[in-house]
């Protein structure tokens, strides 16, 4: 039998500690929050935003400046194999905030503005629906029309031998009216669709306020198609180890950078902020690009910093 030496019991015990100590650090070590810049990249604008590639891209960086200011340098940055990917979708909420633009109501996102809102909607519904009954009714005299039209051609046409001249000038003259009424029917079921178009616009953007508030939404099942899901100016994912930042909606070029730098913030790791005048408040209610004094120091606090 041969015994190891105290010695050698002692070195590989020593060695033992060193390598679960190591291996320990290596589990349990997590970098540090803001240790190292986060970098992104400008994956898809969509040109009916009426924005370039170039002034989104001057966009992001002034939002991500927001927010490294407070520390003195830089914790975002552009690279073209950047990991968070942020697009520029236009879709329904977009669509919904232009039209509305277009027909000079003011949209403030406030209380105030979803009442008026609420107002000019309930006045253009019962437009629309007076024009629809009557739209109606005049679509059913004409097709009643066009079917004793087309009777009345087909007797004479059966009757061979050609019409007078009186009957062939009353069917034609029929025929140019109809014509006439189709134009004007056809125009009018476009005016309809318009204001159908714009009820759901309203009802989109009164929705997105109401929803911000808590407040119950606008029925909006009997006119026009699906709105969509629920209003949002913009979303930060980390999903399948992928992060992306996509933004929908922005009233003016002040409110693009904010809503970019409230989801820049959330790809920190920071969560809503309870100051209504913060960037990362849940609701976008102002135009001012600064971070308020709490949210600097959530923001210091955050990255071991204060």
């Amino acid at each position: 039998m041969i015994l190891k030496s105290s010695k050698t019991v002692t070195w590989r015990t020593f060695f033992l500690l060193v390598i679960l100590i190591a291996l320990s650090t290596f589990v349990l070590w997590k970098p540090k929050p803001c240790q190292n810049e986060i970098t992104y990249s400008i994956d898809h604008v969509d040109e009916r935003f009426g924005l370039t590639h170039e002034e989104f891209a001057i966009a992001v960086k002034l939002a991500a400046q927001m927010w490294g200011e407070p520390l003195s340098r830089q914790l975002f940055r552009e690279d073209d194999n950047g990991k968070i990917k942020i697009n520029l979708v236009y879709d329904y909420r977009q669509e919904a905030s232009d039209r509305i633009k277009k027909l000079n109501y003011k949209i403030e996102r406030s209380l105030e503005s979803c009442e008026e809102l609420k107002i000019r909607l309930e006045d253009l519904k019962t437009e629309y629906n007076q024009k629809k009954i009557t739209l109606t009714g005049d679509l059913n005299a004409y097709k009643a029309r066009v079917n004793a039209f087309n009777v009345d051609s087909e007797f004479w046409r059966r009757r061979g031998g050609g019409v007078s001249e009186k009957i062939h000038n009353k069917l034609m003259k029929e025929k140019e009216e109809l014509n006439s009424v189709r134009g004007d029917l056809q125009g009018r079921q476009e005016e309809m669709k318009q204001m159908a178009d714009t009820i759901n616009s309203m009802i989109v953007v009164i929705n997105e306020i109401a929803a911000n508030y808590n407040l119950d939404l606008v029925d909006h099942q009997n006119i026009g198609h699906t709105l969509g899901p629920e209003f949002c100016e913009g979303l930060y994912e980390y999903k399948n180890g992928k992060q992306s930042i996509t933004i929908y909606q922005y009233d003016n070029e002040y409110r693009l950078v904010r809503v970019l730098a409230h989801e820049l913030g959330h790809a920190l790791g920071l969560k809503h902020s309870t100051d209504k005048k913060a960037v990362m408040y849940r609701l976008i209610q102002s135009d001012i690009i600064e971070l308020s004094p709490d949210e600097v120091y959530a923001l210091k606090s955050h990255c071991g910093n204060p």
